[in-house]
C-alpha cells in the first residue's frame, strides 16, 4: 500500500534516455519545470534528483553540477559518480544490493564514506545495502540490480526528502 502523503507532497516526473544523462541536460529539464511556461505547482526549495542504474549516475552528477538547485539527491545502485566533494553540500542518499552483478555496491560504500570523511553526518551522507536485492522485473540475468524495489518502497526514504530543503 502508497503512503497517503506521497500523493499529496510529492510530484515525480520520469524522464527517460537511452544515452545517459548529462548534468547540463538534467539541470535545463528543471529550468523547464520551474519556469511558468510549464505551469507547475513546484516548490523550488524541495527539488530532488533520484534514479536508478545509468538514472543515479546521472542523478549523483546533476546535483554535484548544480548542488544549489537540488535539496537532496537518492541514487540508486547508481552507475557513475561524480568527486564526493562535489557533492559536500548536498545530502545522499544511496541504495544498492550487495549482490548486483551489473554495479559492484563498494563503489557507493567508497562514495558515502568518502561524504562522510568530507564533513557529511550520518544524516546527510546515507547508505542502504541490501543482502540480496532482485533482479530488475524482465532481466533475471541482472540479479542484484533491482534495488529500486525496495529503495523506492522504504517510508523513510519519502520522510528523509520531505526534511530537506534548499536555503
Amino acid at each position: 500500500p502508497s503512503l497517503p502523503f506521497l500523493a499529496t507532497r510529492f510530484m515525480v516526473v520520469a524522464p527517460q534516455t537511452d544515452h545517459g544523462w548529462r548534468p547540463a541536460e538534467v539541470n535545463k529539464f528543471l529550468d523547464f519545470l520551474l519556469s511558468s511556461r510549464a505551469g507547475l505547482p513546484i516548490d523550488a526549495a524541495r527539488c530532488y534528483v533520484t534514479g536508478h542504474s545509468m538514472g543515479g549516475g546521472g542523478a549523483l552528477h546533476a546535483a554535484a553540477a548544480k548542488p544549489s538547485r537540488w535539496a537532496a539527491v537518492v541514487a540508486v545502485a547508481p552507475a557513475g559518480a561524480p568527486r564526493a566533494a562535489d557533492l559536500a553540500t548536498t545530502p545522499v542518499w544511496c541504495f544498492h544490493g550487495k549482490n548486483d552483478v551489473v554495479v559492484p555496491s563498494g563503489i557507493r560504500e567508497h562514495l558515502v564514506q568518502r561524504l562522510r570523511t568530507g564533513g557529511a553526518d550520518e544524516g546527510n551522507a546515507k547508505l542502504t545495502l541490501y543482502d540480496a536485492a532482485p533482479a530488475p522485473k524482465g532481466w533475471p540475468a541482472y540479479d542484484g540490480h533491482g534495488a529500486p524495489m525496495p529503495a523506492y518502497a522504504t517510508p523513510d526514504l519519502w520522510r528523509w526528502l520531505l526534511e530537506k530543503r534548499l536555503g
